[in-house]
């Protein structure tokens, strides 16, 4: 079971962290002065929110539902990590 649990724990990490770039990019490609390569990680992230329906929602808001979404994984990927 502690081998499950670690695994799981290592997914939900890693995961996080997939979802912690594409926030970064959702708030880089608010702002023009913004790396080249930052607001393409935006780009990536508004094309991926068009192809689940959240087109018409507004660029700020889609950021902090990522920033939201990625903290709550974050933390149920430490709260899941056997002790």
């Amino acid at each position: 079971m502690r081998i499950v649990a670690w695994i799981l724990s290592l997914l939900l990490v890693v995961f996080a962290l997939a979802l912690a770039a594409l926030t970064l990019g959702a708030f880089a490609a608010l702002s023009a002065g913004a790396p080249l390569w930052l607001r393409s990680v935006g780009s990536l992230e508004s094309a991926m929110s068009s192809g689940l329906g959240w087109a018409e929602v507004p660029q700020f808001t889609r950021a902090l539902t990522l920033a939201v979404l990625t903290s709550a994984v974050a933390a149920l990927g430490a709260y899941i990590k056997p002790r």
